[in-house]
Parts: structure tokens; C-alpha cells; sequence
């Protein structure tokens, strides 16, 4: 597979104020439990929209290819075959849903892409409507030394995995999408499917679980595709797996939680670089004032911020987005 960098040169992480700060002053970014991202179907959708979609018509033919055996004609009984396969595999849906997805807590950092020289210098509308009439923040990070920073920090963590994303909208009518790498992880899933459908032992079970790592949280729902979004995806144990007796010992990232509109929402510091024992200032590139009223007097309030957490180089790399947004 392709390295993000190659793709993507830079990274866009709208944020507020707030947001802001706390970058600089954690000098990390936030990956957020998926069950409270914006996308209220994160995970479930995929399982619910996407998946069949994939599955169903490689389930058909493999019982196509046994519907004449005694042991398939004896369980169909007298229901038509269509829909003694539809049933079927509705169930396996529901049952597969309810396992595998229990198999791995997905944590997200959410960044935005554009290949437009516009709004690589002005960000995206949606993005800042999405902040409303308080403004936003975007922190354009490098690509490159984001992923190598990533990297060397998931070493040392036994049976994690963390995955670069770039997020999928719908399916072609091949069951492909726009992107070679997710191409690749469906013709994996499918290969697999086929594989434990027609033998279903635990060997290719276990293969055919292992493509759940990733593809859940590749997809959204097709109303989000303004977007763009590209992100970093964290992999722990989930909780049908991490009280097992021999993953007791597993060291994983520390899970902390903030309180967000009432709620306890869990996360990860991710992208964290420590040199002597003194962690290091993010790969940031430049950061993009968002459209409101006080937008300059914004942007020289980003710029003490810079200098105050000694990012004075950044301070020339701060600019305000020329989009005339109300945010009302």
C-alpha cells in the first residue's frame, strides 16, 4: 500500500480556539473513541450499508454452488431458495455485526485534504461551517513527518495497529471505491468471505475477522463527502477480547476521557515525540484563521500563542481564510 505522504503532502485539522491551544500546549493531537465522532453511524454503517452490499452476492454463489447437496436441501426445507438464502444471510449479517465488531475500540483523528491551490490557502466552507459563528482554526500539519512520528510512537505498544485512511463515500457498482488502497482491503475481504463461507474453519475465520481491522472505519455516510476527510485510525482491544486472560499483560496506549456536552468521551494522545524527555512541537506547517468578523485580530492572537510556546518560525505562516462566511 501507498504512503499517505505520497498522496497527501499536507493535512488539514480544523479545530476550535480551545482546540487550538491545546495542541500547542499538549504538543499532541486527540484520536477520539468512534462511538462519539460526528458520524452517528461510525462503524455501524459500514456493517449496516456497506458490508451486505460486499458479502451478498459472493454468500449467494457459494450457495448456488451447494443448493443441490442433501445437507443445504434439508435445511432449506420448502422455503424458495431466494429467500431461504436472503434469510440466511441476513442473519449472518446481524451475528457477524455483533461479534466482530466487538473485536477492536476504533479511535479517529479527523483531518481534511483538497487538492485545490484555493483552498489549501483558504480551507473548506463546510469545515468552517461546521464551527459556526464562534470561528475555527485549521493546523496545516506535514504529511511525511506526521507519519514517521506515528510510526516510531506505536512500536513499542504489543497488538496495537494504526492505519492512515483516506474516508470513502459510497461503492461503485463493482463493490470498488475511488481509492487502490481500499480496493485492496474489499478484494482481501472478499477472497477471505469466500474462503469461510464455504469451509468455515477457525483458521479462515480468523483470516476473514482480520479485514474487519480497517475497512469499518474507512466508510461514512455519503451526506459527509464535503469533507474529504483523511484519518488516522488507532486499533485497541476491544471489549469482547481485551479481558481474555492471555492479553491481560498487553500494553496499549493509555485511555483518557474528557466531558463533552455531559458526556465522558474516551481518547488517546496520539503523535506524541519525546527527545531528552521533553516532548516535541507537532510537524506544523501553518495555521488558517477561519472566517469571522475579528478574523485579523484572530490571527495576531495565534500568533502570541506561537511565541508563547516558543513556534516563533510559525509566526510569518499564519494567515486569515478570505471566504466571506458570516457563520450565522
Amino acid at each position: 500500500m501507498s504512503s499517505i505522504a505520497d498522496s497527501h503532502d499536507e493535512l488539514y485539522h480544523y479545530t476550535t480556539a480551545a482546540g487550538l491551544s491545546g495542541i500547542l500546549e499538549s504538543k499532541s493531537l486527540w484520536a477520539t473513541h468512534a462511538a462519539f465522532v460526528n458520524d452517528e453511524e461510525e462503524i455501524s454503517g459500514f456493517y449496516d450499508r456497506v458490508l451486505p452490499k460486499i458479502l451478498r452476492p459472493i454468500y449467494r454463489q457459494c450457495c448456488e454452488d451447494i443448493k443441490t447437496s442433501s445437507v443445504f436441501q434439508k435445511r432449506q426445507g420448502s422455503t424458495p431458495f431466494d429467500i431461504y438464502v436472503e434469510k440466511q444471510f441476513e442473519e449472518m449479517s446481524r451475528n457477524l455485526k455483533e461479534i466482530v465488531s466487538g473485536f477492536h475500540d476504533h479511535y479517529i483523528t479527523s483531518f481534511s485534504t483538497t487538492a485545490d491551490a484555493w483552498e489549501r490557502e483558504h480551507g473548506l466552507l463546510s469545515q468552517w461551517r461546521a464551527y459556526g459563528p464562534d470561528g475555527g482554526y485549521a493546523v496545516v500539519l506535514d504529511t511525511g513527518s506526521l507519519d514517521k512520528i506515528v510510526s516510531e510512537e506505536i512500536n513499542p505498544y504489543q497488538e496495537e495497529q494504526f492505519s492512515w485512511v483516506d474516508v470513502q463515500y459510497k461503492l461503485k457498482e463493482n463493490r470498488r471505491t475511488s481509492d487502490p488502497d481500499t480496493d485492496e482491503w474489499i478484494e482481501r475481504l472478499e477472497t477471505e468471505a469466500d474462503k469461510y463461507f464455504r469451509s468455515k474453519p477457525d483458521s479462515d475465520a480468523a483470516k476473514f475477522a482480520a479485514q474487519f481491522i480497517i475497512l469499518p472505519s474507512t466508510f461514512k455516510h455519503r451526506g459527509f463527502d464535503e469533507e474529504r476527510e483523511v484519518r488516522l485510525v488507532l486499533n485497541l482491544l476491544g471489549p469482547k477480547i481485551e479481558s481474555h486472560p492471555n492479553l491481560q499483560s498487553v500494553r496499549q496506549h493509555p485511555i483518557k476521557t474528557t466531558v463533552r456536552d455531559g458526556t465522558t468521551v474516551p481518547y488517546v494522545e496520539l503523535c506524541v515525540r519525546v527527545e531528552n524527555g521533553v516532548r516535541q512541537h507537532l510537524p506544523i506547517k501553518r495555521i488558517i484563521v477561519g472566517p469571522h468578523r475579528d478574523k485579523n485580530d484572530r490571527k495576531r492572537a495565534v500568533q502570541l500563542l506561537l511565541k508563547q510556546h516558543g513556534l516563533n518560525h510559525l509566526i510569518d505562516k499564519v494567515s486569515v481564510s478570505d471566504i466571506p462566511y458570516r457563520g450565522r
